[in-house]
């Protein structure tokens, strides 16, 4: 009997069981791709008997989506399942419109790495640790000389620059540039987005010892909320939480939808009382990095740790020469563990799906 064909875009951990048994299987067809017109190409040609699409993390983004080949896609394909969590909606929806089911990895294998991620974060933004890195210790190799230089003159706001003193002296190193290192604890979080990622994020920040706020489209229904294990409190919006209380940390776990489109804006930073930090492991469209950066050189917002950005893959060059802000280049998810666990997933969903069954997470 002839093997059902699986095409694959993209890598994964070959070395998985779940691989070698999903070979046995299927006929597994490994695939890069390079331009639209050649997969087009191949699409008609070697693949035009194609069951399923695997799409790894990077998916069809180097072919603006999988809606650009979508009418030539072969009439026996029946699902293509993604690795990630996030998704094209459209892409999902023209799929739905030919029959053909869309999958992608639920946040349960992305939501231990990302709220780490946030803790790195909000430990380093409080305590500022990231302002004595390696460079400025190459500059000064004396533990009591650094901590002195770095303590008392005024931190260059415009530029995001330290400034050194002069002389010699001691310092304990409560302060960097007349601003105080603190704890995290006894401090006001507000979680926008609190889904199975944001409460992860909400329970781990709980226990540094914050206060947790979480905005939320709906409030979480009682028996939710006792199951979360640590206190929250619900803010329809970041501008209701402002009101309620002050507001230290900021953290951005949501999605990018319209709605959430530059949902922190100048509005909204003017609205907190007084300057806070800021973290984005959501989507980088979140934040009007204008208003974002306009809140850096003001001081009003005082740190600003993210993972993603508003024009990406670009990286806005004024966040990064500011040493107010930590940047990672989108990898909140990205550890091994979770790498091999989105593509069981995913051969997952396309075994089900090519079995006859719905797919265990389809989002069209």
């Amino acid at each position: 009997m002839t093997k059902q064909q699986v095409l694959f875009i993209g890598e994964l951990n070959h070395s998985l069981p779940e691989y070698k048994q999903f070979q046995e299987k299927y006929e597994c067809l490994e695939y890069t791709l390079t331009t639209r017109d050649q997969f087009i190409h191949d699409l008609k040609t070697r693949f035009s008997h194609i069951n399923a699409i695997y799409g790894a993390w990077l998916g069809f983004v180097p072919i603006a989506g999988f809606r650009t080949v979508i009418e030539h896609i072969p009439s026996s394909l029946k699902v293509v399942a993604f690795c990630s969590v996030g998704y094209d909606h459209q892409d999902a929806h023209e799929l739905a419109q030919r029959g053909i089911a869309m999958t992608n990895v639920p946040s349960d294998g992305a939501a231990e790495p990302v709220s780490d991620l946030v803790v790195y974060f909000t430990i380093t933004g409080f305590r500022q640790l990231h302002m004595y890195g390696k460079h400025q210790v190459s500059k000064i190799p004396d533990t009591i000389e650094i901590r002195y230089k770095l303590a008392n003159e005024r931190f260059n706001q415009k530029e995001g620059q330290l400034s050194l003193a002069s002389g010699k002296g001691y310092d304990f190193g409560e302060k960097i540039n007349q601003r105080p290192n603190l704890s995290p604890r006894g401090h006001n979080a507000v979680i926008v987005g609190f889904g199975q990622i944001g409460q992860l994020i909400g329970k781990k920040l709980n226990q540094l010892g914050m206060n947790i706020t979480y905005v939320k489209r709906s409030r979480l229904g009682k028996d939710q909320e006792d199951q979360l294990g640590y206190e929250a409190t619900y803010a329809p919006t970041v501008l209701d939480a402002a009101k309620q209380g002050e507001v230290d940390l900021v953290v951005i776990a949501c999605p990018a939808t319209p709605e959430t489109h530059h949902l922190i804006n100048e509005t909204v930073i003017d609205s907190i009382s007084k300057p806070f930090r800021i973290i984005n492991i959501g989507r980088g469209t979140v934040i009007d990095e204008q208003a974002l950066l306009n809140g850096l050189d003001s001081g009003k917002i005082l740190f600003a740790g993210l993972d993603v950005f508003e024009n990406e893959p670009s990286i806005n060059q004024r966040l990064i020469n500011r040493e107010d802000v930590v940047l990672t280049p989108h990898i909140g998810a990205s550890t091994s563990e979770n790498f091999d666990y989105t593509a069981i997933k995913a051969l997952a969903n396309i075994d089900n799906i090519l079995e006859g069954g719905a797919g265990i997470s389809r989002v069209n």
